[in-house]
């Protein structure tokens, strides 16, 4: 019963992530509990087989908001860096804060949901041909 309601608000959530992102494209990657993950495919940009850019978003449906990042992404070194930040209350789509890029990287596991956000990128996402990573 407690999936079923966490389904239907991760659902609800989708729908308003794309109304939120008029022009996204936002493809579900996965969801933790009250929290679901979600990437702009339109938004992604490639620099090499280990690099890319791309725009999430974090919903946490229990609290009404949604994160949404502009990122970069190291899949070589197993890194992410926010270069924009955005907490909005999803149900009116009004921007709460908003933030500039950090001037630092962050890790991630193997078990993170960012780990897991890079492989649905690289992985499930159409590139085409990529360069090698710069050396």
């Amino acid at each position: 019963m407690i999936r079923r309601i966490v389904g239907m608000l991760l659902g609800a959530a989708l729908l308003l992530v794309a109304g939120t992102c008029s022009a996204a494209d936002m493809r579900f990657v996965d969801a933790q509990g009250y929290t679901g993950y979600y990437v702009d495919a339109s938004s992604v940009t490639y620099e090499s087989t280990a690099a890319c850019n791309a725009t999430i978003a974090v919903i946490k449906a229990d609290r009404n908001r949604m994160f949404r990042y502009t990122m970069h992404f190291d899949r070589g070194k197993g890194v992410y860096q926010i270069y924009a930040s955005e907490v909005l209350a999803y149900d009116t789509k009004t921007v709460l804060s908003s933030g500039g890029a950090e001037n630092y990287t962050h890790p991630y596991s193997g078990f993170s949901p960012m780990k897991t956000i890079v492989d649905f990128i690289y992985d499930e996402l159409p590139h085409g041909e990529l360069p090698a990573p710069a050396e």
